[in-house]
């Protein structure tokens, strides 16, 4: 039974006729099993040594990279620097969708707190039971950090003191119809 490197080489030998026997070794069956074997297993050996070379080399490049970062990141904290006015701007683009009045002029902010580029926020709902509490929240949150030099926004919802309609900015009263 032939095998298909038999075959080639005997349409090869056919094409050729002065081929030498050194050349019929050359492409025997074993010849390339042999030679189609040992690449592999030496290619795969040295891909094993070079991934763990470059793995260490791409971790060290990684560690520098981030600690440039954490220098630039400190840097550009203190050039854009966080305060309560642009915290309250951003979130006067925040609306209760049930409500069509931003979540400031509700007057359901009631504390924010700035620590380097940590925001803390305070604040209430209309009621208890809001079905929107989670989609304001999440909303503020984004928009919060999404400000250059804020790295994270935390959100607490607190009930005490209970809104009413008192808190609301006039503004906001005159639209619903409060006076």
């Amino acid at each position: 039974m032939m095998g298909i490197v038999d075959i080639l080489s005997k349409i090869f030998n056919k094409d050729n006729d002065k081929e030498s026997s050194t050349d019929k070794e050359k492409y025997s069956r074993k010849n390339i099993l042999d030679r189609i074997d040992s690449p592999i297993t030496e290619d795969i050996e040295m891909l094993k040594t070079e991934n763990i070379t470059d793995s260490s080399k791409s971790q060290d490049m990684k560690k520098t990279e981030n600690e440039k970062k954490n220098s630039t990141n400190q840097s550009e904290l203190n050039l854009h620097e966080v305060s309560d006015a642009k915290i309250m701007d951003v979130l006067s683009n925040v609306y209760d969708p049930e409500i069509p009045i931003d979540i400031v002029n509700l007057g359901l902010i009631y504390d924010v707190d700035i620590n380097g580029g940590i925001v803390d926020i305070k604040m209430t709902m209309t009621a208890p039971g809001c079905p929107a509490s989670a989609q304001i929240t999440s909303e503020a949150k984004c928009l919060i950090e999404e400000i250059e030099g804020v790295t994270e926004a935390n959100i607490e919802i607190v009930w005490d003191p209970p809104w009413d309609p008192g808190r609301m900015s006039e503004e906001a009263k005159q639209s619903l119809g409060y006076d």
